[in-house]
């Protein structure tokens, strides 16, 4: 049953709203301000009642991609909210929606004791499904899609402006792609106190300078690394550690996003159930048509 669940669920994607489209043509240091609607998939990650702590990044109107160390503090969904629009971290500003949590996924390899673990990634279910209106996906990418050191992104994020220094407005941050063996030789300038440890390992990347100046730093975590790319805006990386914000040779580590994107799919496509009892709505289908997406994928084992 739960493959014909993931099999429907998978032939309904293309009903969602178009991915990847900007609304205009911090862990953040040396960033700018964003404009309004750049980055429309972009949310803050809630601890209820206190305000905000990691980034996340919409990749579905039930969903939220973000990083598995944001949940340190617990993995009990009824402890988070997630806010959905705004540029800032207020609930005193125009057009958001403060939305509950109903599950957390933590990818199950995440080492809690290790900053700097592989399997850095986590996906929220929202409570509700956001309507049309409210959201644009990011897109993902292919599965172990290659990246290419140079290629210009954007990070994006709440973190700091400084070391210590929280943003209120979200910050963007153009740093381009680097390559995982230059990016593991940094991080052993100066030499370690253990040489033999391997920092970047294969579902991670890195991005930024080696003058350091210019990084993602606290309150960023989570948050997405995303690039053009054929015209779409596609996420390669989540926001994961470094070693102090911004300093030379200490580029930023993001969680390799093409790694996990078998992950991600399975886990949507097991545990997509009617949150509002308004599939037909949330989706734009027609109720004929999900009779006849059903009628299609009962054939299909025949």
């Amino acid at each position: 049953m739960k493959f014909w669940a993931r099999y429907i669920f998978l032939l309904l994607l293309p009903s969602l709203p178009v991915c990847g489209h900007s609304g205009n043509a911090g862990k953040i240091v040396g960033g700018q301000d964003a404009q309004e609607g750049k980055w429309p998939w972009q949310v803050s990650l809630w601890i209820a009642g206190e305000g905000h702590i990691c980034g996340g990044s919409l990749i579905h109107p039930g969903w939220v991609l973000t990083a598995a160390h944001c949940f340190q503090r617990s993995q009990n969904p009824n402890f988070y909210q997630v806010k959905v629009g705004g540029l800032t971290v207020s609930l005193f500003e125009g057009d958001i929606t403060l939305v509950s949590v109903r599950s957390i996924f933590v990818y199950p390899s995440y080492l809690w004791t290790d900053p700097t673990s592989s399997g850095d990634i986590a996906l929220v279910q929202l409570d509700i499904l956001l309507k049309p209106s409210q959201f644009t996906p990011i897109c993902l990418p292919e599965a172990q899609a290659p990246l290419t050191p140079g290629t210009g992104c954007w990070v994006t994020g709440w973190g700091s402006t400084q070391e210590g220094d929280p943003s209120s407005v979200l910050q963007e941050l153009a740093v381009p792609l680097l390559d995982s063996e230059e990016c593991e030789k940094m991080y052993h300038i100066p030499k370690t106190k253990v040489p033999e440890k391997r920092f970047i390992q294969a579902d991670m990347l890195c991005a930024g300078f080696a003058e350091g100046q210019k990084d993602a730093c606290q309150g960023d975590s989570g948050g997405p690394l995303v690039c053009v790319i054929n015209s779409s805006w596609i996420q390669v990386g989540i926001t994961s550690w470094g070693f102090g914000c911004a300093q030379p040779f200490r580029p930023g580590v993001y969680t390799r996003v093409p790694a996990y994107v078998d992950w991600i799919q399975r886990t949507l496509a097991e545990n997509h159930t009617d949150t509002c009892g308004c599939h037909s709505r949330a989706f734009g289908a027609h109720p004929l048509l999900l009779l006849v997406l059903l009628a299609l994928a009962l054939l299909g084992a025949l």
